[in-house]
């Protein structure tokens, strides 16, 4: 093994040995850290479709160094940004434009002087009012935050708050946003036209969840107070030496190949929202081509199965004494990884390490690490069902049954075993039961939910995760659509091992999205209905399920019904 491949073993970083070892020496054949430091495009794919995608993704690697000589206008802007009395900065945006974003927010204390920092990435019109009513728009900065300019979800939050910060502000209304985009994209001429306060155009060639070092990132870190140069700093000493990265994509990657494909994430309060950022990563550049690595936020198991490895990331100071008894007892017979960070900086190295390790795995499994093919098939079913509005209604659909009073749809499979035809009705219980028998080894769970994230629906949809865990597999609690831009692309290009349930919920009061034929209502309740199509065109065991207002009583339902124990 060349001297570049060896990592750094420690107490901070043991990484399992041999299924490490192994992927390690395939990387040391292909020569897999050189290639990639020189962005070796054939390194991953010989089609030459896909080695444009590669060529034109691979920009995150130099970030640590390039954003620290470029700190100065962002640094500038924030400062700016608080002397004139701004008090929040809200994000709109999806996916890799979000997430990070949500790990700033979550992780890290605003400093006095520093914005609030605030994310929307729903369409759910009582989402948007919620934050809407948590505002001072005369003291309030957007960031409209899009690496293409033409997603739909924060292009329609824009149209939204532009409008209201039209009417609180008057003409000044540009001066209260500020854009984040590639080179030449519609937003950066919309943004130009509506003369916002500033445009941060950021590098092309790195994709969106790979850009928590650009501009993407930093840009509303340093408006919340971050030391961003110091972020850059720890991420710096990664990239000069990325042998702990290799080492964890190596005994991904292995493991995976080995069957254990269930990565679950066990994280210390402080730092518990980096699961969501690691969590699209792994999913959305591993799950294609009827493989990847699924992420699992869940409580760790008592008794995990033999599909799953352990990773556990923890602050120094934040000891969790039941998690490492745990951790201790399933490491005789699981593969577990620690990694402990002396501060909330740490995160700066984590971001590119798991970079690193994700390219790796990647590599290994192989699959390009940087396309999302399958993201798309809900978006055009989506943008067909936007496309066919009557009166700015979605156009009718027919359930497949009842259960226990709620509309019921579901893959041809599930209505098969049900002798379900539609206009019939069964209970709920029923329903639910057979769709989850369904369950194979190494299967996973999925619930993913087209709801307001309030207490109470959240408590009501966590309980229903726990009941379906009772029996062993893992369960994941997705929103929608935020997972469309994350773990949507696992579920539907990964392996098809997957068991769904999709819960949508009726608005009681809609909005506007001034300048477009649709609501925020009609927006949501189509992309639910089109990741439905989606599922089912690939093939996945989807059942969704309808709920009746109120949405509570029938989450209430749905918990009793659910299969398993609480």
């Amino acid at each position: 093994m060349s001297p570049t491949m060896q990592t750094r073993r420690d107490a901070r970083h043991p990484i399992p040995d041999p299924a490490a070892d192994q992927g390690l020496s395939e990387l040391g054949r292909a020569r897999f850290q050189e290639r990639l430091s020189a962005k070796d495009a054939s390194l991953f794919k010989s089609d030459p479709a896909h080695r444009k995608v590669i060529r034109n993704s691979l920009g995150w690697l130099s970030l640590p160094r390039s954003m620290a000589l470029a700190l100065g206008p962002i640094r500038s802007f924030a400062a700016e940004a608080s002397q004139e009395g701004f008090k929040s900065a809200v994000v709109l945006g999806m996916g890799g434009s979000s997430l990070s974003c949500e790990v700033f927010r979550r992780c890290f204390a605003c400093p006095q002087g520093g914005l609030e920092l605030k994310v929307l990435d729903s369409t759910n019109p009582g989402s948007v009012r919620s934050l809407e009513s948590s505002l001072d728009l005369k003291r309030t900065l957007f960031v409209v935050s899009s690496k293409s300019g033409a997603t739909v979800e924060p292009n329609s939050m824009m149209e939204y708050f532009h409008a209201r910060a039209s009417k609180a502000c008057g003409a000044k209304a540009g001066r209260h946003f500020v854009s984040i985009t590639d080179p030449g994209t519609s937003l950066e001429k919309l943004s130009l036209r509506l003369r916002f306060r500033k445009v941060f155009t950021n590098p092309p060639d790195i994709g969106g969840r790979y850009s928590v070092l650009s501009n993407f990132g930093l840009v509303p870190a340093a408006l919340m107070g971050v030391d961003v140069a110091k972020l850059l700093a720890r991420a710096a000493v990664e990239a000069d030496d990325p042998g702990t990265g290799l080492r964890l994509g190596a005994a991904l990657g292995v493991l995976a190949g080995r069957g254990r494909d269930k990565m679950t994430l066990s994280l210390s309060p402080g730092i518990a929202a980096l699961g969501l950022w690691i969590e699209q990563l792994v999913a959305e550049s591993t799950g294609k081509e009827g493989r990847g690595i699924v992420p699992v936020r869940e409580p760790i198991s008592a008794d995990g199965g033999g599909d799953r490895v352990y990773v556990r990331i923890a602050l120094a100071g934040e000891v969790d004494k039941a998690a490492e008894k745990d951790l201790q007892r399933l490491e005789k017979s699981h593969p577990v990884i620690r990694f402990t960070l002396p501060d909330v900086y740490g995160l700066g190295s984590q971001f590119y390490l798991w970079e690193i390790a994700t390219a790796a795995a990647g590599f290994l499994l192989g699959v390009n690490p940087f396309d999302q093919p399958d993201v798309a098939s809900a978006k055009d079913q989506t943008l067909a069902l936007l496309s066919g509005l009557e009166k700015g209604k979605l156009p009718k659909e027919t359930a497949s049954f009842r259960a226990g009073g709620l509309a019921a749809h579901a893959d041809d499979g599930l209505v098969s075993s049900l002798g379900a035809t539609k206009g019939s009705s069964m209970p709920l219980a029923q329903v639910l039961r057979s769709h989850w028998a369904r369950m194979r080894a190494g299967d996973y769970g999925a619930i993913l939910a087209f709801i307001e994230e309030t207490p109470e629906k959240v408590r009501l949809l966590e309980s229903v995760a726990r009941r379906l865990r009772s029996g062993g597999a893992p369960v994941m609690l997705q929103y929608g659509p935020r997972y469309l831009h994350s773990t949507g692309q696992l579920y539907k290009g990964g392996a098809p091992s997957g068991l769904y349930i999709l819960v949508t919920e009726p608005v009681a009061r809609d909005l506007p999205v001034p300048g477009e034929k649709y609501s925020f209502a009609v927006l949501h309740r189509a992309q639910a209905r089109g990741d439905f199509a989606a599922m089912k065109a690939a093939g996945r065991r989807v059942l969704r399920l309808d709920l009746n207002a109120p949405a509570v009583e029938g989450l209430r339902s749905l918990a009793k019904a659910a299969p398993g124990v609480d």
